[in-house]
């Protein structure tokens, strides 16, 4: 599975990127910055999470 953020939709709340530190950093703005697509089975539930959270819908999960 791997995480994909669409730019055009975040507004830079930031919750996904401190749910998945392993995958996602914040740029100066807060906006994301993508470190790793690929998760690790670990980080599924917090994925998950993130992508419910998130209230642009900017954040979603695809299996490879």
């Amino acid at each position: 599975m791997k995480v994909i953020i669409d730019p055009t939709r975040c507004t830079g709340h930031g919750t996904c990127a401190q749910l998945l530190t392993d995958n996602i950093s914040l740029d100066k703005w807060h906006f994301p910055i993508l470190e790793r697509s690929k998760l690790r089975e670990a980080h599924f539930d917090l994925a998950k999470r993130a992508v419910q959270l998130c209230p642009e819908l900017a954040i979603s999960i695809v299996e490879e």
